[in-house]
């Protein structure tokens, strides 16, 4: 039998203990004793470990119970603490970004996600879109990891995915703007694309801007349209005057908007259609409480008609002008191309490339359209100088021919 001495028991001066063969460290955490595991059995990498958690807890950094929950339980509860801080359009923006988070991390606690498991996210992701939307899901995610407090623990390690940087967007060219509005009205059912893209080339709207305008928020009279909160804040705030197209526009609008209910002030321009609406009167007609989502499908539709419309007429010169079968080919790919991918968001940037083509000041395009980036004011600067340059190009001037006599330097005696 082991007999008791009067020697002090040794303390331990480092903080770890091991159990099953692993290292373990405790902290005070809100006034209790609690235990983290180091998960390693490295006596040196512990160390480590435990130094860093002391650190994040001196910063309030360290991860708090949240981070024990599943992925999908603490993604919902960010979604819900940020819609009263959100536009309408950002809440659902949100809802879109969380479906392919949730196909991915479902199922996995907070705290197991690490910057590995990020940059796998982005590779499998960017298969499928492009970078520029990967960036915008991991920013949801970054906002679900610090609810937790887990970003701090790989924000050094994470880095978004390149985007592309060669401009804020393009501008057609003036035949080809009318010949995309001469195919949008050829189809009734395209008419909600055709009077909103009428508006966004002649006032600079963004689609967004567009589906939350109410019908107060049109003056024909004053030939004016108000642009209110749209985009999660409040810099695209501003009044915007109608030149003759959007003025067209916007009174076909209006008309559309009576035709479907939308009779009072409060109601959207644009209301929105029922038949996916799982509340009560499902299908039959239109709410002017809601306003339409969007027109994407009409858009794509008619963006592709425009393109073949353009193909087929420059082909069809092409031939007739003796140039040969392949010639016409050509000439419908080069026709075709400016439609190509054509967004509904660049009529918003042929809009300002004609402001700047006109002379606009830079506060001038600022007050017109909204909230704009450095760089992007610096590409439409381009677009000023370049218009200066052409119109001092078109001058007529009168270059002396190689037979003109010089001015002879030699001093006269």
């Amino acid at each position: 039998m082991k007999q008791p001495t009067d020697e002090p028991k040794r303390k331990d001066n480092d903080g770890l203990h091991k159990r099953r063969e692993t290292w373990y460290y405790a902290l005070n955490i809100a006034g209790q004793r609690r235990f983290f595991s180091t998960k390693t059995r490295s006596y040196q990498e512990a160390r480590r470990v435990r130094a860093d958690a002391i650190k994040m807890q001196l910063e309030n950094k360290l991860p708090t119970d949240a981070a024990k929950l599943r992925f999908e339980l603490l993604l919902q509860k960010v979604i819900e603490d940020r819609k009263p801080h959100l536009a309408e359009a950002s809440i659902r923006i949100d809802r879109e970004r969380s479906g392919p988070l949730l196909k991915y991390f479902k199922g996995r606690r907070i705290a197991e996600i690490t910057a590995d498991t990020i940059r796998n996210y982005q590779t499998a992701r960017m298969k499928k879109v492009g970078n520029r939307t990967v960036n915008l899901e991991t920013k949801l995610l970054r906002h679900v990891l610090k609810a937790a407090k887990i970003w701090a623990t790989v924000a050094d390690d994470y880095k978004p995915l390149k985007e592309d940087r060669r401009g804020p967007g393009r501008a057609i060219a003036e035949h080809e703007e009318r010949l995309l509005f001469d195919t949008a009205k050829s189809k009734p059912g395209w008419d909600a694309a055709f009077y909103a893209s009428m508006a966004a080339a002649n006032t600079t709207m963004r689609g967004v801007e567009i589906k939350n305008l109410r019908v107060s928020d049109v003056n024909l009279i004053e030939r004016e349209v108000s642009i209110g909160r749209s985009k999660g804040n409040t810099a695209g705030i501003r009044r915007i005057p109608l030149n003759d197209g959007a003025l067209w526009g916007f009174a076909r609008l209006l008309e559309r908007a009576q035709a479907l209910g939308s009779i009072e002030p409060e109601h959207y321009l644009l209301p929105a259609f029922n038949y996916r609406s799982k509340r009560p009167g499902h299908g039959a007609g239109y709410d002017a409480t809601r306003h339409q989502k969007g027109w994407r499908t009409a858009w794509r539709a008619l963006v592709k008609e425009a393109g073949r419309r353009a193909g087929r007429s420059a082909a069809k010169e092409a031939v007739e002008s003796g140039r040969g079968f392949r010639a016409g080919i050509a000439a419908w790919r080069q026709a075709a191309a400016p439609f190509v991918g054509l967004r509904f968001h660049d009529l918003r940037h042929l809009a300002v490339t004609k402001l700047a083509e006109s002379e606009a000041s830079d506060a001038v395009i600022q007050a017109i359209a909204g909230h704009m980036s450095r760089a992007m004011m610096e590409h439409y600067s381009h677009i000023r100088a370049a218009a200066k340059r052409k119109a001092v190009d078109s001058l007529r001037s009168y270059i002396p021919s190689e037979e003109t006599p010089t001015v002879s330097t030699k001093r006269v005696q």
